[in-house]
């Protein structure tokens, strides 16, 4: 019953909407490849905006405070989404449209890829060790070291997994310095962000709130979405508008029914 009154929700339905239209389109781009770049380049942005434009509704209404975890959480993590869609601006307008380049790797765009995963990272830590210090009296000792091992086991096996899939697009051949950084960074920062969504579905548990696990879900189909990536790259099995970029567009558009819960909040 609670999952039918959420789906009144004019904002959900749109969100759904939005969702089939967006493989309603990657479905068009695959029968006609031909478009599947410029499609996809209009597409992202036009998506990585959303979550963006949204939490402007109530950015007057949750203010900033460091004493208030929750309101470092929602503004880091609008922080977060602000640099991606940069990042997208540059990889899909400058590049993708204005240079025709299919897959400019690396670029200018990387650097706000790989910086938007820090207040992201940041503010969940934050809020999510401070949710962790109002329970740890109702955890034992055994809970939180499963927890805390299965969170690091978790970051550590689909670290290597991602690695290893990275290194072999490379098939045996020399990685350039600036792309071998860009690989360390992109596949220690997912590792990491994995352990936090680990640990805060394993130790918070019945103690998150709907905001919180909206904004672990987006964050889980990134990484799905990363690894799901390298891959494919390193099977040689990718091209614009693949439908696993489904998952990467999906992330953006959770992150925006996170800040409309936020919304919610402030009326």
């Amino acid at each position: 019953m609670r999952l039918a009154e959420e789906l009144k929700d004019p904002y959900y339905l749109y969100s759904i909407g939005l969702v089939l239209l967006s493989i309603c389109v990657y479905v068009y781009i695959n029968i006609y490849p031909e478009f599947a770049m410029n499609v996809s380049a209009i597409l992202y942005p036009a998506i990585a905006a959303i979550p963006v434009v949204v939490y402007l509704v109530s950015i007057r209404k949750v203010s900033f405070s460091w004493e208030d975890k929750f309101s470092v959480m929602i503004v880091f993590q609008w922080i977060g989404s602000i640099i991606w869609f940069v990042g997208e601006i540059i990889w899909c307008w400058y590049y993708n449209l204005y240079y025709g380049l299919g897959n400019p790797y690396p670029s200018i765009a990387d650097i706000f890829y790989v910086g938007a995963y820090f207040p992201v990272i940041m503010g969940l830590a934050i809020y999510i060790i401070y949710l962790y210090r109002t329970i740890k009296l109702e955890l034992t000792r055994t809970q939180l070291l499963a927890g805390i091992s299965s969170a690091i086991g978790a970051g550590v096996i689909v670290g290597a997994i991602y690695w290893i899939m990275t290194i072999a697009s490379y098939a045996g051949e020399m990685i350039p310095l600036d792309e071998f950084i860009l690989n360390i960074l992109y596949v220690l920062l997912d590792a990491v962000l994995l352990v936090v969504i680990v640990f805060g579905f394993i130790v918070i548990r019945g103690k998150m709130d709907r905001i919180l696990l909206l904004f672990l879900v987006s964050c889980l189909l990134i990484i799905v979405y990363d690894v799901s990536f390298a891959y494919l790259e390193a099977y040689g099995l990718y091209y614009d508008g693949h439908p696993v970029e489904l998952l990467d567009l999906i992330s953006y558009i959770v992150d925006a029914l996170a800040f409309y819960e936020v919304a919610k909040l402030v009326k």
